[in-house]
């Protein structure tokens, strides 16, 4: 079981369509409604078990910070409480938001709204 930053990336893409999603870091060239992913490390695994508690954050940027908050809300709407799914090769048992609502990181140096949204996975063999 190995949880990949390209495993989270895709399920992101699924549940905010219409927006790029790239990992750790905005880079020069991307589009201005953009976000990243990145894995921020989680609890640590269980020792008497293969569960495991990873976490990750997504970044979403937009010239319009409504836009920005409303991908994040989509976000949450699409992995708080979704149970039993495979990211990659990992069994998830449990998406849960650290959050209930978007947090708004302030504008970036272009001006553009960032929103953060994050979430601690459950998994398991």
């Amino acid at each position: 079981m190995s949880l990949t930053l390209a495993d989270i990336n895709a399920a992101v893409r699924l549940a905010m369509p219409g927006i790029t999603v790239v990992g750790n870091d905005f880079i020069t060239g991307n589009p201005d409604d953009c976000a990243y992913v990145r894995i921020t490390g989680g609890g640590p695994p269980s020792e008497w078990s293969s569960v495991a508690y990873p976490a990750f954050q997504v970044v979403i940027r937009s010239k319009l910070a409504a836009t920005a908050e409303a991908k994040g809300n989509a976000l949450i709407a699409a992995l708080h409480g979704k149970t039993e799914f495979m990211l990659g090769s990992t069994r998830v048992v449990k998406c849960l938001a650290d959050q209930s609502t978007p947090w708004y990181l302030g504008p970036d140096e272009s001006a553009r709204a960032l929103y953060s949204v994050n979430f601690t996975l459950t998994t398991s063999l």
